[in-house]
């Protein structure tokens, strides 16, 4: 079996940096969450010199987020979609500074698989850097919610046609099999089953980290049925292999609209 992580969070791509920043390198991790007034004055601490520190740790980290990296002739602006050149490029600046690069966020789900085809998940995989996937359940479409018959609105629904949901139908009422024969109940959550094989999915791909957005506590507990079992090999390659049938439209993923 498989061990596996599940973080309810988000980042982009996270450098670790020593106490004293190095020239030209900031890491993409939130500052710790706060409470009450220790939240304003974190917030304050924040906005004063833009650090966060660890209690009494020699760590410093800084935020990136959307930002801006600028190392001589080379500038990294608001990327969270890098193909393996400018990872490998900024993997090996980093390096210099004796810096590594302790994470890379992509969106990477069952029906989108791009880091495993443009290559930054092989490299992730050689050089050490956790691949964090969001989008893992493609803004919802994997949970089954969604059908020719009730496509979503706005911009997903640009994206996600009733053409498109016919031509999905068969991986979603394969993935509910595949949950049910593991008698993943659900509690509360209609979709149970469906969240937690595709999370456990991704998870089977190795040195992978879904970032699933919940709403509530929850949420984040159903979500956490992802963990603790795996998917068959057969499986695995069952559900990857149906998914490559299907073609999304141009303007995939979302957030290149």
């Amino acid at each position: 079996m498989m061990a596996g992580t599940l973080q309810v969070a988000g980042g982009c791509l996270a450098p670790l940096l020593p106490s004293r920043r190095a020239a030209g390198a900031a890491a993409a991790v939130r500052p710790p969450r706060a409470s009450g007034a220790s939240a304003s004055a974190a917030a304050a601490a924040v906005e004063e010199d833009g650090k966060v520190r660890l209690g009494g740790s020699d760590v410093t980290v800084t935020k990136l987020g959307i930002g801006a990296w600028s190392w001589g002739d080379t500038t990294y602006w608001n990327e969270f979609q890098w193909d393996e050149k400018r990872l490998r490029d900024a993997y090996e600046r980093l390096k210099k500074r004796g810096v590594p690069l302790a994470s890379n966020q992509v969106n990477y789900s069952l029906i989108y698989r791009n880091p495993e085809e443009n290559g930054v998940k092989a490299a992730c995989d050689e050089l050490g850097i956790t691949l964090i996937a969001y989008s893992p359940i493609a803004q919802g479409v994997l949970t089954g919610k969604y059908t020719p018959n009730n496509p979503p609105t706005g911009p997903r629904g640009r994206i996600y046609t009733p053409e498109f949901l016919t031509k999905l139908q068969p991986l979603i009422n394969r993935i509910k099999e595949i949950g049910g024969s593991y008698e993943k109940t659900p509690t509360q959550c209609t979709n149970f089953d469906d969240i937690v094989v595709v999370l456990n999915w991704l998870i089977c791909q190795g040195n992978v980290v879904p970032i699933p957005g919940a709403k509530n506590a929850e949420q984040a507990r159903e979500f956490a049925g992802a963990l603790g079992w795996s998917l068959t090999d057969q499986e695995v390659e069952e559900l990857r292999s149906m998914a490559r049938e299907i073609k999304p439209v141009i303007g995939f993923p979302v957030e290149k609209l």
